[in-house]
Order: C-alpha cells, then structure tokens, then sequence
C-alpha cells in the first residue's frame, strides 16, 4: 500500500456543505472525492475536465440531469473497483477513450 500523507486547502464553507452532501449520495465522501479527481488528473495529465471563462459558456453543457445521473453512476462503477487504494488505471483509460468517443458521435 501506498503512503499516505494529509493534504490541507481552505474551501468555502457552504461550497464544503454542499459537497459533502453531493458525495454522500455518491457513497463517498469529500476525501475520497479528491482522490478520484487526482488520479484521473495524473492519468490524463490535465484537469479532466473542461473549464470555462463564464457560466454562460458553460451553461448548456451541464445542465442534462441524465448526463449527471450517469456520471454518478460511473464514479460509483469506478469506485466498486477500488482494491485497497487501488484503481485499474487500464479499465479507466479504457472508460475515458469510450466516453470520448461516444461525445464525438
């Protein structure tokens, strides 16, 4: 097993809330939430995710309740895979690349 060591930030506090409550009705829990993000940031090499300049740029590419749904349910797939702070980095590659080319259709 990996070392582990305490990584401190400063959020704002209805954000935290929020969050916390988000990733409770993931099944996980903030710390956890990090995690995933790190490592999918790793693996890419990038944020894995796109950011944008404004809400308004952003404002239709969220919005799809499915879209949200569905992405819930895929980090909790991910997550049932965890083995001992493991991910089976092949199988997420392998996600991502379906996932890309599914939005490129």
């Amino acid at each position: 097993m990996a070392e582990v060591t305490n990584l401190n930030i400063k959020i704002d506090r209805d954000l935290k809330v929020k969050a916390d409550r988000l990733f409770h009705e993931m099944g996980m829990n903030l710390t956890t939430a990090v995690n995933v993000f790190v490592r999918q940031a790793v693996l890419e090499q990038a944020i894995p995710f796109k950011i944008y300049r404004s809400a308004n740029e952003n404002a239709g590419a969220s919005t799809n309740i499915e879209q949200r749904r569905a992405a819930m349910q895929e980090i909790r797939d991910l997550l049932a895979d965890v083995d001992s702070n493991t991910v089976d980095v092949d199988r997420m590659k392998a996600e991502r690349r379906a996932a890309r080319f599914e939005r490129a259709d």
